[in-house]
């Protein structure tokens, strides 16, 4: 099976931040130890495994460990675990202007403000400066900044009360060959 679903991370002013080529999961399946609730069945998983090329503006550079990301719908957010090997890591929950997802292809606006999330579900706000510095410099719109300030305070509260969204990311997978048996086609 080929990597055959892209996926392109704009600034704020559209400029291409960076891209990369993904497997599509199934929503069918289970990954782990991760709830099978209405979540998943909202979202676009993506399957990036270990030695992805990710092409940043900066140059191309291969992920160095496992990936699960999942993107919603008109969500102001979309969450990457990152795994050693088959156990998470930790899961990035960057704040996103809603993706823009069709068959083959999804395109997101990454609006510099993200959350570092532990498995034990401890978590650090990350990138506050820089999102203010990036909103400031590209003039972020006033429904850009409410709509990321909502989307912060939701994650963080998801977090605190051990709930939602963070169930639908695996602790541990089953294995790390997705894309081998359980891609879209």
């Amino acid at each position: 099976m080929q990597r055959d679903f892209l996926v392109e991370c704009r600034n704020y002013d559209k400029t291409l931040r960076g891209s990369w080529q993904a497997y599509k999961l199934n929503s069918s399946i289970r990954l782990g130890d991760e709830e099978l609730t209405y979540e998943i069945g909202e979202c676009e998983r993506l399957w990036l495994p270990a030695g992805t090329s990710m092409n940043w503006s900066s140059g191309t550079r291969p992920l160095r460990n496992n990936c699960l990301q999942v993107f919603w719908p008109q969500r102001w957010y979309m969450l990457s675990a990152f795994y050693n090997d088959r156990m998470l890591m930790h899961t990035y929950a960057n704040i996103i202007q809603p993706a823009a997802i069709d068959e083959k292809r999804l395109s997101y606006v990454d609006l510099e403000l993200s959350i570092l999330v532990k498995p034990d579900l401890s978590y650090e706000i990350l990138t506050q400066a820089e999102f203010e510095h990036a909103a400031d410099l590209l003039r972020y719109s006033e429904e850009t900044r409410i709509g990321a300030s909502e989307a912060l305070r939701a994650l963080t509260s998801v977090i605190q009360r051990s709930v939602g969204i963070f169930v639908t990311i695996p602790y541990q997978l089953n294995h790390t060959d997705f894309h081998a048996a359980y891609c879209k086609d």
